[in-house]
């Protein structure tokens, strides 16, 4: 089985950004079974969703005003590429593209009609 962190194109992680990231946990665990491991990164703490022991997304502390929502990590070749291509086709860059430490390299894209989208190149090992 190919595995969503090498398939370009696949949908391979779903990050929350939430206010309250213990609320957002309790309420995930409680709903779908989900375990969580936290890690300190350079910004803070981030809460590792776990299901059945297999990393699959991620919970972020959100300082802003407006509501928490979820966004889907796509795996691709290049994100400078794809950050490149969207914005010609009519997209926007809203973040990076930036390095993560140890993970790869991510950007977020919003499309012409306003949704947000995330694209991420894994490091190879």
């Amino acid at each position: 089985m190919n595995s969503p962190f090498t398939t370009p194109g696949a949908l391979g992680w779903h990050e929350l950004a939430s206010r309250d990231p213990r609320q957002s946990m309790s309420f995930y665990s409680q709903v779908f079974g989900w375990q969580f491991k936290t890690i300190k990164l350079q910004d803070g703490p981030y809460h590792i969703i776990e299901n059945h022991g297999e990393a699959i997304g991620g919970i972020a502390p959100d300082k802003g005003t407006g509501p928490a929502r979820w966004t889907g990590y796509i795996t691709v070749e290049d994100v400078d590429e794809v950050a490149a291509n969207a914005c010609r086709l009519g997209g926007k860059l809203l973040h990076g593209p930036e390095d993560i430490a140890g993970i790869g390299r991510f950007c977020w894209l919003e499309d012409p009609q306003g949704a947000v989208i995330a694209a991420i190149s894994y490091l190879k090992d």
